[in-house]
């Protein structure tokens, strides 16, 4: 049977004078692979011929955790926290090579024993555009590296902290992710940023 080729490309268009705000929010969410029991599925191509090319760079439902776990969340220095991605390998193998380097502030207990743990774990971690919109590192088919260091300081003004390095092979650069994040503080819906009340689905 021959393949069936679909012209799924848009026009990009750009409106003259309309502010991008670069960077992530605050808070970077994170959860280790084992908590996870299905992850959400990224579409090949559009549910509909008329559907959004959008579709194919979201994933479409959520992540289904273990009875009672639930996504934690790091505090970071936003101006000091970038995410890229990058095409790697050679056709029709290309992927892309996603990295994010995070800064937290603090170098106390609880960070160091996250650093101790996380160089030898897998997670998926969940950033959020300055725009609202979650973007995901980490997925069920590559192992997501998570390199961890901190300084102390020396000098008076030196800066004191842990730097949180990731890179994670996808078929996609980062994708959109619009499901539930099931955090402390309640259930967030990703595709709002907005807190769901108690109960609703």
């Amino acid at each position: 049977m021959p393949c069936e080729k679909k012209d799924m490309y848009k026009s990009l268009e750009w409106c003259t004078g309309k502010t991008i705000l670069p960077g992530i929010r605050k808070r970077l969410y994170y959860i280790p692979k084992h908590l996870i029991v299905l992850f959400p599925v990224l579409p090949d191509a559009p549910a509909q011929e008329s559907g959004s090319i959008s579709e194919i760079v979201t994933y479409k439902g959520s992540f289904t955790l273990v009875a009672d776990a639930k996504f934690r969340y790091i505090e970071v220095l936003v101006d000091e926290s970038p995410v890229t991605s990058e095409a790697q390998g050679e056709r029709p193998s290309v992927t892309s090579l996603n990295k994010a380097t995070f800064k937290h502030p603090g170098t106390e207990e609880e960070a160091t024993a996250f650093c101790k743990l996380a160089n030898n774990d897998d997670f998926v971690y969940l950033v959020q555009q300055k725009n609202g919109k979650f973007r995901t590192l980490g997925n069920e088919m590559f192992e997501t590296v998570t390199k961890c260091k901190q300084e102390l300081g020396g000098a008076v003004t030196d800066k004191a902290g842990t730097t949180i390095e990731v890179e994670v092979t996808d078929v996609c650069p980062a994708p959109f992710y619009t499901g539930d994040i099931v955090c402390e503080a309640g259930t967030i819906d990703a595709s709002t940023g907005t807190i769901k009340a108690s109960g609703e689905s």
